[in-house]
Protein backbone atom coordinates (compact mmCIF):
# COMPACT_ATOMS: atom_id res chain seq x y z
CA UNK A 1 0.00 0.00 0.00
CA UNK A 2 1.32 3.45 -0.97
CA UNK A 3 1.28 6.04 1.80
CA UNK A 4 -0.34 9.41 1.08
CA UNK A 5 2.81 10.91 2.61
CA UNK A 6 4.56 10.07 -0.65
CA UNK A 7 2.05 12.20 -2.57
CA UNK A 8 2.30 15.08 -0.13
CA UNK A 9 6.09 15.04 -0.18
CA UNK A 10 6.14 16.50 -3.69
CA UNK A 11 2.91 18.49 -3.70
CA UNK A 12 3.10 22.26 -3.11
CA UNK A 13 1.81 23.71 0.15
CA UNK A 14 0.31 26.68 -1.70
CA UNK A 15 -1.30 26.69 -5.14
CA UNK A 16 -2.57 29.10 -7.77
CA UNK A 17 -6.16 29.42 -8.93
CA UNK A 18 -5.15 27.75 -12.22
CA UNK A 19 -3.78 24.78 -10.30
CA UNK A 20 -6.96 24.59 -8.25
CA UNK A 21 -9.08 24.54 -11.40
CA UNK A 22 -7.00 21.63 -12.72
CA UNK A 23 -7.33 19.77 -9.43
CA UNK A 24 -11.10 20.18 -9.49
CA UNK A 25 -11.34 18.83 -13.05
CA UNK A 26 -9.04 15.92 -12.20
CA UNK A 27 -11.12 15.20 -9.12
CA UNK A 28 -14.29 15.02 -11.18
CA UNK A 29 -12.59 12.70 -13.67
CA UNK A 30 -11.83 10.16 -10.93
CA UNK A 31 -15.32 10.24 -9.44
CA UNK A 32 -15.56 13.15 -7.00
CA UNK A 33 -17.77 15.67 -8.80
CA UNK A 34 -17.87 19.44 -8.43
CA UNK A 35 -21.36 19.34 -6.93
CA UNK A 36 -19.89 17.47 -3.93
CA UNK A 37 -17.09 20.03 -3.66
CA UNK A 38 -19.64 22.85 -3.78
CA UNK A 39 -21.82 21.25 -1.11
CA UNK A 40 -18.85 20.65 1.19
CA UNK A 41 -17.46 24.15 0.62
CA UNK A 42 -20.79 25.78 1.38
CA UNK A 43 -21.55 23.63 4.42
CA UNK A 44 -18.08 24.13 5.94
CA UNK A 45 -18.21 27.87 5.33
CA UNK A 46 -21.65 28.16 6.92
CA UNK A 47 -20.35 26.17 9.91
CA UNK A 48 -17.30 28.43 10.18
CA UNK A 49 -19.47 31.56 10.13
CA UNK A 50 -21.90 30.19 12.70
CA UNK A 51 -18.98 29.37 15.00
CA UNK A 52 -17.62 32.91 14.69
CA UNK A 53 -21.00 34.59 15.16
CA UNK A 54 -24.31 33.58 16.66
CA UNK A 55 -26.26 33.66 13.41
CA UNK A 56 -29.66 32.75 14.80
CA UNK A 57 -32.07 35.59 14.04
CA UNK A 58 -29.26 37.58 12.40
CA UNK A 59 -29.81 39.20 9.00
CA UNK A 60 -27.26 37.78 6.56
CA UNK A 61 -26.74 39.32 3.13
CA UNK A 62 -25.13 36.93 0.64
CA UNK A 63 -23.89 38.57 -2.57
CA UNK A 64 -23.49 35.99 -5.33
CA UNK A 65 -22.12 35.90 -8.85
CA UNK A 66 -23.28 33.62 -11.66
CA UNK A 67 -20.35 31.19 -11.49
CA UNK A 68 -19.40 28.45 -9.05
CA UNK A 69 -18.43 30.97 -6.37
CA UNK A 70 -22.05 32.09 -6.46
CA UNK A 71 -23.04 28.43 -6.27
CA UNK A 72 -21.04 28.16 -3.02
CA UNK A 73 -23.04 31.15 -1.81
CA UNK A 74 -26.34 29.42 -2.61
CA UNK A 75 -25.27 26.44 -0.48
CA UNK A 76 -24.18 28.75 2.35
CA UNK A 77 -27.59 30.43 2.21
CA UNK A 78 -29.36 27.09 2.60
CA UNK A 79 -27.29 26.02 5.60
CA UNK A 80 -27.38 29.37 7.40
CA UNK A 81 -31.15 29.54 6.98
CA UNK A 82 -31.31 26.15 8.68
CA UNK A 83 -29.16 27.58 11.49
CA UNK A 84 -31.86 30.20 12.07
CA UNK A 85 -30.48 33.17 10.14
CA UNK A 86 -32.65 35.47 8.04
CA UNK A 87 -31.21 35.32 4.55
CA UNK A 88 -31.23 37.95 1.83
CA UNK A 89 -29.54 36.73 -1.35
CA UNK A 90 -28.52 39.22 -4.01
CA UNK A 91 -27.50 37.87 -7.42
CA UNK A 92 -25.20 39.99 -9.61
CA UNK A 93 -26.85 39.08 -12.90
CA UNK A 94 -29.92 37.14 -13.96
CA UNK A 95 -30.79 33.56 -12.94
CA UNK A 96 -30.68 32.56 -16.59
CA UNK A 97 -27.00 33.61 -16.68
CA UNK A 98 -25.88 31.10 -14.01
CA UNK A 99 -23.13 29.28 -15.83
CA UNK A 100 -22.65 25.78 -14.41
CA UNK A 101 -24.89 22.79 -13.77
CA UNK A 102 -23.96 22.53 -10.10
CA UNK A 103 -24.62 26.23 -9.45
CA UNK A 104 -27.94 26.04 -11.32
CA UNK A 105 -28.93 23.00 -9.27
CA UNK A 106 -28.30 24.87 -6.02
CA UNK A 107 -30.10 27.95 -7.34
CA UNK A 108 -33.16 25.75 -7.97
CA UNK A 109 -33.13 24.85 -4.28
CA UNK A 110 -32.95 28.53 -3.35
CA UNK A 111 -35.93 29.31 -5.60
CA UNK A 112 -37.98 26.80 -3.59
CA UNK A 113 -37.05 28.42 -0.26
CA UNK A 114 -39.72 31.06 0.27
CA UNK A 115 -38.07 32.54 3.37
CA UNK A 116 -34.93 33.50 1.40
CA UNK A 117 -35.31 36.99 -0.06
CA UNK A 118 -33.98 37.08 -3.63
CA UNK A 119 -33.06 40.26 -5.52
CA UNK A 120 -30.96 40.96 -8.62
CA UNK A 121 -28.50 43.60 -9.69
CA UNK A 122 -28.24 43.91 -13.44
CA UNK A 123 -26.63 47.36 -13.73
CA UNK A 124 -25.58 50.35 -11.62
CA UNK A 125 -29.09 51.80 -11.59
CA UNK A 126 -29.93 49.23 -8.92
CA UNK A 127 -27.10 50.07 -6.54
CA UNK A 128 -29.48 52.03 -4.28
CA UNK A 129 -31.42 48.79 -3.79
CA UNK A 130 -28.20 47.08 -2.72
CA UNK A 131 -27.33 49.96 -0.38
CA UNK A 132 -30.70 49.57 1.38
CA UNK A 133 -30.19 45.82 1.77
CA UNK A 134 -26.72 46.22 3.18
CA UNK A 135 -27.89 48.82 5.72
CA UNK A 136 -30.13 46.29 7.46
CA UNK A 137 -27.67 43.36 7.33
CA UNK A 138 -25.75 42.14 10.34
CA UNK A 139 -23.05 40.53 8.18
CA UNK A 140 -22.15 40.17 4.52
CA UNK A 141 -20.93 37.13 2.59
CA UNK A 142 -18.98 37.84 -0.60
CA UNK A 143 -19.55 35.00 -3.11
CA UNK A 144 -19.26 37.01 -6.31
CA UNK A 145 -16.16 35.87 -8.18
CA UNK A 146 -13.82 33.66 -6.18
CA UNK A 147 -10.69 32.19 -7.72
CA UNK A 148 -12.07 32.44 -11.27
CA UNK A 149 -11.46 36.20 -11.40
CA UNK A 150 -10.03 37.41 -14.73
CA UNK A 151 -9.02 41.02 -15.41
CA UNK A 152 -10.14 44.21 -13.72
CA UNK A 153 -13.61 44.39 -12.23
CA UNK A 154 -16.38 46.00 -14.23
CA UNK A 155 -19.70 47.56 -13.33
CA UNK A 156 -21.94 46.88 -11.57
CA UNK A 157 -19.48 44.82 -9.52
CA UNK A 158 -17.17 47.78 -8.87
CA UNK A 159 -20.01 49.72 -7.29
CA UNK A 160 -21.09 46.67 -5.27
CA UNK A 161 -17.55 46.25 -3.92
CA UNK A 162 -17.35 49.93 -2.97
CA UNK A 163 -20.66 49.77 -1.09
CA UNK A 164 -19.51 46.65 0.79
CA UNK A 165 -16.22 48.29 1.76
CA UNK A 166 -17.92 51.43 3.05
CA UNK A 167 -20.58 49.53 5.02
CA UNK A 168 -18.55 48.92 8.17
CA UNK A 169 -20.06 45.43 8.40
CA UNK A 170 -18.23 42.17 8.96
CA UNK A 171 -17.50 40.50 5.62
CA UNK A 172 -16.81 36.81 4.98
CA UNK A 173 -15.18 36.19 1.58
CA UNK A 174 -15.78 32.83 -0.12
CA UNK A 175 -12.49 31.41 -1.49
CA UNK A 176 -11.02 34.87 -2.17
CA UNK A 177 -12.24 38.46 -1.78
CA UNK A 178 -13.82 39.60 -5.04
CA UNK A 179 -11.29 41.60 -7.04
CA UNK A 180 -8.19 40.06 -5.44
CA UNK A 181 -6.21 37.74 -7.70
CA UNK A 182 -5.59 34.73 -5.42
CA UNK A 183 -2.57 33.59 -7.45
CA UNK A 184 -0.63 36.87 -7.45
CA UNK A 185 -2.20 39.05 -4.75
CA UNK A 186 -2.90 41.74 -7.35
CA UNK A 187 -5.87 44.00 -6.67
CA UNK A 188 -7.83 44.16 -9.91
CA UNK A 189 -8.87 47.79 -9.69
CA UNK A 190 -11.09 47.34 -6.64
CA UNK A 191 -11.42 44.48 -4.16
CA UNK A 192 -13.58 43.53 -1.21
CA UNK A 193 -11.92 44.11 2.16
CA UNK A 194 -12.97 41.04 4.10
CA UNK A 195 -12.89 40.32 7.82
CA UNK A 196 -12.42 36.61 7.07
CA UNK A 197 -11.55 34.64 3.94
CA UNK A 198 -12.49 30.98 3.76
CA UNK A 199 -10.51 29.27 1.00
CA UNK A 200 -10.66 25.64 -0.05
CA UNK A 201 -8.33 22.65 -0.33
CA UNK A 202 -5.08 24.64 -0.03
CA UNK A 203 -3.84 28.14 0.59
CA UNK A 204 -3.85 30.19 -2.62
CA UNK A 205 -0.45 31.72 -3.24
CA UNK A 206 -1.50 35.37 -3.47
CA UNK A 207 -3.81 35.56 -0.46
CA UNK A 208 -1.18 35.97 2.25
CA UNK A 209 0.28 39.00 0.45
CA UNK A 210 -2.79 41.15 1.09
CA UNK A 211 -4.01 40.75 4.71
CA UNK A 212 -5.74 44.13 4.49
CA UNK A 213 -8.11 42.53 1.95
CA UNK A 214 -8.32 38.93 3.19
CA UNK A 215 -8.53 39.45 6.93
CA UNK A 216 -8.11 36.17 8.80
CA UNK A 217 -7.67 33.26 6.37
CA UNK A 218 -9.14 29.84 7.03
CA UNK A 219 -8.35 26.84 4.75
CA UNK A 220 -11.08 24.22 4.60
CA UNK A 221 -10.72 20.69 3.23
CA UNK A 222 -13.66 19.95 0.94
CA UNK A 223 -12.96 16.28 0.30
CA UNK A 224 -10.77 16.57 -2.80
CA UNK A 225 -8.63 13.39 -2.86
CA UNK A 226 -4.87 13.83 -2.97
CA UNK A 227 -4.85 11.62 -6.07
CA UNK A 228 -6.56 14.42 -8.02
CA UNK A 229 -3.55 16.61 -7.40
CA UNK A 230 -0.73 14.10 -7.61
CA UNK A 231 -1.79 12.02 -10.61
CA UNK A 232 -2.07 13.64 -14.02
CA UNK A 233 -5.58 14.23 -15.32
CA UNK A 234 -7.55 16.21 -17.90
CA UNK A 235 -7.35 19.37 -15.81
CA UNK A 236 -3.60 19.40 -16.34
CA UNK A 237 -4.14 19.35 -20.10
CA UNK A 238 -6.58 22.27 -19.97
CA UNK A 239 -3.90 24.37 -18.24
CA UNK A 240 -1.51 23.80 -21.13
CA UNK A 241 -3.84 24.49 -24.05
CA UNK A 242 -3.57 27.68 -26.07
CA UNK A 243 -6.94 28.97 -27.33
CA UNK A 244 -7.10 29.22 -31.12
CA UNK A 245 -7.72 32.81 -32.19
CA UNK A 246 -10.23 33.42 -34.96
CA UNK A 247 -7.72 35.45 -36.95
CA UNK A 248 -4.70 33.33 -36.10
CA UNK A 249 -2.15 32.30 -38.70
CA UNK A 250 0.26 29.40 -38.65
CA UNK A 251 3.01 31.43 -37.03
CA UNK A 252 0.79 32.02 -33.99
CA UNK A 253 0.45 28.33 -33.24
CA UNK A 254 4.04 27.24 -32.78
CA UNK A 255 7.11 26.78 -34.97
CA UNK A 256 8.88 23.53 -34.11
CA UNK A 257 12.31 22.42 -35.32
CA UNK A 258 13.15 18.72 -35.08
CA UNK A 259 16.81 17.73 -35.46
CA UNK A 260 17.06 13.99 -36.00
CA UNK A 261 17.66 11.11 -38.32
CA UNK A 262 20.83 9.34 -39.36
CA UNK A 263 21.95 6.95 -42.09
CA UNK A 264 20.20 4.17 -40.15
CA UNK A 265 17.06 5.88 -38.81
CA UNK A 266 14.68 8.02 -40.84
CA UNK A 267 11.24 7.44 -39.32
CA UNK A 268 11.82 8.88 -35.85
CA UNK A 269 12.07 12.61 -36.77
CA UNK A 270 9.04 12.25 -39.06
CA UNK A 271 6.97 10.77 -36.22
CA UNK A 272 7.94 13.63 -33.90
CA UNK A 273 7.13 16.22 -36.56
CA UNK A 274 3.78 14.71 -37.54
CA UNK A 275 2.70 14.40 -33.92
CA UNK A 276 3.54 18.09 -33.36
CA UNK A 277 1.34 19.00 -36.33
CA UNK A 278 -1.50 16.80 -35.08
CA UNK A 279 -1.24 18.43 -31.66
CA UNK A 280 -1.79 21.82 -33.28
CA UNK A 281 1.59 23.30 -34.16
CA UNK A 282 1.48 25.78 -37.03
CA UNK A 283 4.81 24.90 -38.62
CA UNK A 284 7.20 22.00 -38.16
CA UNK A 285 10.60 21.77 -39.84
CA UNK A 286 12.96 18.78 -39.80
CA UNK A 287 16.72 19.01 -40.15
CA UNK A 288 18.20 15.65 -41.18
CA UNK A 289 21.18 14.21 -43.07
CA UNK A 290 20.94 14.25 -46.86
CA UNK A 291 21.16 10.44 -46.83
CA UNK A 292 17.66 10.15 -45.30
CA UNK A 293 16.05 13.52 -46.03
CA UNK A 294 14.50 12.24 -49.26
CA UNK A 295 12.83 9.30 -47.56
CA UNK A 296 11.52 11.58 -44.81
CA UNK A 297 9.96 13.91 -47.40
CA UNK A 298 8.20 10.95 -48.98
CA UNK A 299 6.48 10.04 -45.70
CA UNK A 300 4.11 13.01 -45.83
CA UNK A 301 3.54 16.15 -47.91
CA UNK A 302 3.01 17.99 -44.60
CA UNK A 303 6.70 17.73 -43.69
CA UNK A 304 9.18 20.52 -44.39
CA UNK A 305 12.62 18.93 -44.55
CA UNK A 306 16.05 20.58 -44.62
CA UNK A 307 19.25 18.61 -45.00
CA UNK A 308 23.00 18.78 -44.53
CA UNK A 309 25.47 16.70 -46.53
CA UNK A 310 26.93 14.39 -43.86
CA UNK A 311 25.46 10.96 -43.20
CA UNK A 312 25.17 11.85 -39.51
CA UNK A 313 24.80 15.11 -37.63
CA UNK A 314 28.11 16.92 -37.35
CA UNK A 315 29.51 20.45 -37.17
CA UNK A 316 28.77 21.05 -40.87
CA UNK A 317 25.12 21.47 -39.86
CA UNK A 318 25.73 24.25 -37.32
CA UNK A 319 25.19 27.20 -39.66
CA UNK A 320 21.87 25.76 -40.81
CA UNK A 321 20.87 25.06 -37.21
CA UNK A 322 21.62 28.70 -36.34
CA UNK A 323 19.45 29.91 -39.21
CA UNK A 324 16.51 27.61 -38.50
CA UNK A 325 16.44 28.19 -34.74
CA UNK A 326 16.09 31.96 -35.18
CA UNK A 327 12.37 31.51 -35.86
CA UNK A 328 11.72 28.36 -33.87
CA UNK A 329 9.62 28.36 -30.68
CA UNK A 330 10.79 24.89 -29.60
CA UNK A 331 13.71 22.66 -30.55
CA UNK A 332 13.54 18.86 -30.44
CA UNK A 333 16.93 17.13 -30.58
CA UNK A 334 17.46 13.40 -30.79
CA UNK A 335 14.91 11.25 -32.65
CA UNK A 336 16.91 8.71 -34.67
CA UNK A 337 20.07 10.81 -34.36
CA UNK A 338 22.58 8.07 -33.51
CA UNK A 339 25.57 8.34 -31.19
CA UNK A 340 28.47 8.90 -33.56
CA UNK A 341 31.20 10.82 -31.72
CA UNK A 342 30.86 13.84 -34.01
CA UNK A 343 27.07 13.75 -33.52
CA UNK A 344 27.37 13.80 -29.75
CA UNK A 345 29.83 16.71 -29.87
CA UNK A 346 27.56 18.63 -32.23
CA UNK A 347 24.56 18.09 -29.94
CA UNK A 348 26.59 19.67 -27.14
CA UNK A 349 27.35 22.69 -29.33
CA UNK A 350 23.74 23.11 -30.48
CA UNK A 351 22.36 23.00 -26.95
CA UNK A 352 25.02 25.45 -25.82
CA UNK A 353 23.93 27.93 -28.48
CA UNK A 354 20.14 27.79 -28.13
CA UNK A 355 19.44 26.67 -24.56
CA UNK A 356 17.84 29.47 -22.61
CA UNK A 357 16.65 31.18 -25.79
CA UNK A 358 13.98 28.63 -26.68
CA UNK A 359 12.70 25.49 -24.93
CA UNK A 360 14.65 22.34 -25.79
CA UNK A 361 13.36 18.76 -25.77
CA UNK A 362 16.07 16.10 -25.48
CA UNK A 363 14.72 12.81 -26.74
CA UNK A 364 16.35 9.42 -27.29
CA UNK A 365 19.91 9.91 -28.60
CA UNK A 366 19.72 13.61 -27.78
CA UNK A 367 19.32 12.66 -24.15
CA UNK A 368 22.01 9.98 -24.39
CA UNK A 369 24.44 12.64 -25.66
CA UNK A 370 24.29 14.14 -22.14
CA UNK A 371 26.26 11.18 -20.76
CA UNK A 372 29.56 12.91 -21.60
CA UNK A 373 28.33 16.42 -20.71
CA UNK A 374 25.57 16.51 -18.11
CA UNK A 375 25.57 20.30 -18.17
CA UNK A 376 23.56 20.31 -21.40
CA UNK A 377 20.55 19.01 -19.45
CA UNK A 378 20.10 22.31 -17.65
CA UNK A 379 16.77 24.03 -18.50
CA UNK A 380 15.78 21.29 -20.99
CA UNK A 381 12.94 18.79 -20.89
CA UNK A 382 14.29 15.25 -21.28
CA UNK A 383 12.15 12.20 -22.10
CA UNK A 384 14.11 9.01 -21.33
CA UNK A 385 12.76 5.58 -20.58
CA UNK A 386 14.43 3.60 -17.79
CA UNK A 387 17.10 2.12 -20.08
CA UNK A 388 18.16 5.53 -21.39
CA UNK A 389 18.14 6.92 -17.86
CA UNK A 390 20.43 4.11 -16.74
CA UNK A 391 22.74 4.74 -19.73
CA UNK A 392 23.27 8.40 -18.81
CA UNK A 393 23.27 8.22 -15.01
CA UNK A 394 24.44 4.63 -14.58
CA UNK A 395 21.52 4.09 -12.22
CA UNK A 396 19.06 1.22 -12.74
CA UNK A 397 15.42 1.97 -12.06
CA UNK A 398 12.84 -0.39 -10.59
CA UNK A 399 9.52 -0.88 -12.39
CA UNK A 400 7.20 0.67 -9.79
CA UNK A 401 6.89 4.45 -9.91
CA UNK A 402 7.00 4.77 -6.11
CA UNK A 403 10.42 3.12 -6.10
CA UNK A 404 11.65 5.47 -8.86
CA UNK A 405 10.25 8.75 -7.63
CA UNK A 406 12.85 9.93 -5.13
CA UNK A 407 15.74 9.20 -7.49
CA UNK A 408 14.03 10.92 -10.41
CA UNK A 409 13.42 14.06 -8.35
CA UNK A 410 16.97 14.01 -7.02
CA UNK A 411 18.50 13.84 -10.51
CA UNK A 412 16.20 16.54 -11.94
CA UNK A 413 17.04 18.82 -9.04
CA UNK A 414 20.79 18.24 -9.24
CA UNK A 415 21.00 18.90 -12.98
CA UNK A 416 18.24 21.53 -13.09
CA UNK A 417 16.07 20.10 -15.83
CA UNK A 418 12.55 18.76 -16.25
CA UNK A 419 12.43 15.00 -16.46
CA UNK A 420 9.77 12.83 -18.06
CA UNK A 421 10.78 9.32 -16.96
CA UNK A 422 8.67 7.19 -19.28
CA UNK A 423 7.06 3.96 -18.19
CA UNK A 424 3.63 2.48 -17.69
CA UNK A 425 3.39 5.01 -14.85
CA UNK A 426 5.36 8.01 -16.09
CA UNK A 427 7.07 10.35 -13.63
CA UNK A 428 7.27 14.07 -14.37
CA UNK A 429 9.45 16.25 -12.15
CA UNK A 430 11.38 19.51 -12.24
CA UNK A 431 13.31 18.64 -9.09
CA UNK A 432 10.78 20.43 -6.86
CA UNK A 433 7.34 19.31 -7.91
CA UNK A 434 6.46 15.84 -9.14
CA UNK A 435 3.42 14.17 -10.68
CA UNK A 436 2.73 10.71 -12.04
CA UNK A 437 0.75 9.90 -15.17
CA UNK A 438 -1.18 6.65 -14.85
CA UNK A 439 -3.43 7.36 -17.85
CA UNK A 440 -1.59 4.94 -20.06
CA UNK A 441 -1.66 1.60 -21.85
CA UNK A 442 0.86 -1.21 -22.42
CA UNK A 443 0.01 -0.80 -26.09
CA UNK A 444 2.48 2.10 -26.10
CA UNK A 445 5.34 -0.38 -25.71
CA UNK A 446 6.24 -0.22 -29.39
CA UNK A 447 8.99 1.61 -31.27
CA UNK A 448 8.33 5.23 -32.20
CA UNK A 449 5.80 6.14 -29.52
CA UNK A 450 8.45 8.09 -27.61
CA UNK A 451 9.03 10.23 -30.71
CA UNK A 452 5.30 10.96 -30.76
CA UNK A 453 5.49 12.17 -27.15
CA UNK A 454 8.32 14.55 -28.08
CA UNK A 455 6.22 16.12 -30.81
CA UNK A 456 3.26 16.63 -28.48
CA UNK A 457 5.52 18.12 -25.82
CA UNK A 458 7.26 20.45 -28.27
CA UNK A 459 3.95 21.97 -29.34
CA UNK A 460 2.76 22.57 -25.79
CA UNK A 461 6.10 24.18 -24.96
CA UNK A 462 5.71 26.46 -27.97
CA UNK A 463 2.33 27.54 -26.65
CA UNK A 464 2.97 28.04 -22.94
CA UNK A 465 6.76 28.07 -22.41
CA UNK A 466 6.19 26.40 -19.03
CA UNK A 467 8.32 23.26 -18.94
CA UNK A 468 6.64 21.44 -16.06
CA UNK A 469 3.05 22.24 -17.08
CA UNK A 470 3.75 21.26 -20.70
CA UNK A 471 5.55 18.07 -19.71
CA UNK A 472 2.71 16.96 -17.46
CA UNK A 473 0.02 17.65 -20.07
CA UNK A 474 1.94 15.94 -22.87
CA UNK A 475 2.01 12.62 -21.01
CA UNK A 476 -1.77 12.62 -20.59
CA UNK A 477 -2.45 13.44 -24.25
CA UNK A 478 0.05 10.76 -25.29
CA UNK A 479 -1.53 8.18 -22.99
CA UNK A 480 -5.06 9.06 -24.06
CA UNK A 481 -4.17 8.80 -27.75
CA UNK A 482 -2.64 5.40 -26.98
CA UNK A 483 -5.78 4.24 -25.18
CA UNK A 484 -7.93 5.35 -28.10
CA UNK A 485 -5.69 3.57 -30.62
CA UNK A 486 -5.73 0.36 -28.57
CA UNK A 487 -9.53 0.56 -28.23
CA UNK A 488 -9.76 0.43 -32.03
CA UNK A 489 -6.97 -2.03 -32.88
CA UNK A 490 -6.00 -3.85 -29.72
CA UNK A 491 -2.35 -4.25 -28.76
CA UNK A 492 -1.30 -4.15 -32.38
CA UNK A 493 -0.80 -0.44 -32.89
CA UNK A 494 1.98 1.43 -34.61
CA UNK A 495 3.32 4.82 -33.62
CA UNK A 496 1.54 6.22 -36.68
CA UNK A 497 -1.79 4.93 -35.28
CA UNK A 498 -1.07 6.94 -32.17
CA UNK A 499 -0.57 10.13 -34.21
CA UNK A 500 -3.97 9.69 -35.85
CA UNK A 501 -5.64 9.61 -32.42
CA UNK A 502 -4.01 12.82 -31.12
CA UNK A 503 -6.82 15.04 -32.51
CA UNK A 504 -9.40 12.91 -30.71
CA UNK A 505 -7.41 13.21 -27.48
CA UNK A 506 -7.13 17.00 -27.97
CA UNK A 507 -10.70 17.67 -29.09
CA UNK A 508 -12.28 17.98 -25.59
CA UNK A 509 -9.86 20.81 -24.85
CA UNK A 510 -10.22 22.78 -28.08
CA UNK A 511 -11.05 26.44 -27.39
CA UNK A 512 -11.73 29.18 -29.89
CA UNK A 513 -10.81 32.64 -28.68
CA UNK A 514 -12.44 35.72 -30.16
Amino acid sequence: MISSNLYQKYLPKEITSEEMAAIEENSESIGFPRRFMMENAGALTADFISNKLAVKEKRVLIVCGTGNNGGDGFVIARHLRNFGATISLMLIGKPGEIRTDEARSNWSLIENMDEVKKTYIIDTSQINLFTKEIATADLIIDAMLGTGVRGKLREPMISVVNVINSSGKQVFAVDTPTGLDPSTGEVLGEAVKASYTITYHKMKRGLKAKPEYTGEIEVKQIGVPLEAEFFVGPGDVRRAIKPRKIYSHKGDNGYILVIGGSEVFSGAPALAALSALRTGAGLVHILAPASVSGSIRQMSPDLIVHHFQSNNLDSSALDLVEELTQKADTLVVGPGLGLDESTVNTVHKIIGKVNGRIPVVLDADGFKAAKSNLKILENTVATPHAGEFKYVFETPMEEEWWNRLDKAVEVAKEHRFTLILKGHDTIITDGKKAKVNRWNTPGLAVGGTGDVLSGILATLLAWKQDRFVSAVASTYIHGDAGKKAVAKKGFHILASDLIEEIPNAMKPFDVEEA
